[in-house]
């Protein structure tokens, strides 16, 4: 009976690092959306001058 006890405790680790690695995944994925906003936003704030009207 004292297995009992210590799988439900390895099940809570694993589940705790699989938490915590999900965090980081979501976290470096937001992280990296960011980032490519921030490009769109540098290339859409070109200056209109370079432009001819037609």
């Amino acid at each position: 009976m004292a297995e009992v006890p210590d799988d439900i405790e390895k099940l809570l680790s694993d589940v705790r690092k699989t938490i915590c690695d999900n965090k980081q995944f979501i976290e470096k994925l937001t992280d990296d959306a960011v980032e490519i906003d921030r490009g769109d936003e540098r290339d859409s704030a070109l200056p209109e001058e370079g432009f001819e009207e037609l």
